[in-house]
């Protein structure tokens, strides 16, 4: 996986790609830590270039997740593939990103006031 990262006027948009980087996991917290650092009132992780996303890195998501929660930002994953939303039904639904089926519902999604510890994952 290899991660781009793109500022935007009130979003943090990560866009990851298939690549097979060592040590990706690594790339993938040190993006978030950065977006989370910006002070963009919400960060966006776009899944649509990957196949899968690994367990490993959904956990990594899911870790910055919560943390992000907390500082009440959004964290939201969008145009996740198949494969992706069953390795994230593994993980308890409370611990886990919204996920929205597209960029446009991620910004719809961060425009409303959402209750970060109870949301509902919508389809894709």
């Amino acid at each position: 996986m290899e991660v781009y990262r793109e500022i935007l006027p009130d979003s943090y948009l990560l866009i990851l790609t298939e690549a097979q980087l060592p040590a990706a996991e690594a790339q993938l917290t040190e993006a978030l830590r950065m977006a989370s650092r910006s002070g963009k009132p919400s960060i966006w992780v776009d899944c649509s270039q990957l196949h899968s996303l690994s367990f490993s890195a959904l956990r990594v998501l899911a870790r910055y997740y919560r943390r992000l929660r907390k500082r009440q930002i959004p964290l939201v994953l969008c145009h996740l593939g198949n494969e992706t939303h069953q390795l994230l039904a593994k993980l308890p639904t409370a611990l886990c990103p919204p996920v929205v089926p597209s960029l446009l519902d991620a910004e719809r999604y961060c425009q409303h006031v959402h209750p970060l510890a109870g949301h509902q994952r919508l389809a894709s």
